[in-house]
């Protein structure tokens, strides 16, 4: 299965979990973090300051989604690997128009908010090949 088909099943399999939950409103991004290493997984807009930055670097004015899932369990209790989506629509394009702006990674993050402690409790697995796409200036 290629790499960006398997980003747009968990990108679907996200929406379609968050889609089910009503969304919460979060000032900043870590409110959402937790609350997804808490109960599995998490959603909400973003707002205030956070909200403001990204805006201001987007262009755009429309809402900005959160969603967060509990990927993986790691060994030191209360810590896990989360993968993270933001999303926004009405984001102006180079070549003109507008769409969509999807950013994802993946974090380990304890129920404090803090990384883990100990190097090993990162996970063993092995990355996948990253694929670097470049932007280049009109």
């Amino acid at each position: 299965m290629k790499i960006a088909t398997r980003l747009r099943a968990l990108t679907c399999a996200m929406f379609f979990a968050a889609s089910t939950a009503p969304v919460a409103h979060a000032d900043d991004a870590k409110t959402i973090l937790l609350e997804a290493v808490k109960n599995g997984t998490a959603s909400g807009e973003l707002t205030g300051d956070q909200a403001d930055v990204w805006m201001a670097k987007t262009r755009s004015r429309e809402p900005i989604k959160v969603i967060a899932k509990v990927v993986e369990q790691l060994k030191q209790p209360g810590c896990v690997r989360l993968a993270v989506q933001m999303n926004q629509d009405g984001v102006p394009k180079q070549t003109g128009g507008s769409g969509p702006l999807e950013v994802g990674w993946g974090m380990n993050i304890c129920d404090d908010g803090s990384p883990p402690a100990d190097v090993s409790a990162f996970t063993a697995s092995q990355q996948g090949t990253v694929k670097i796409n470049k932007v280049t200036a009109p």
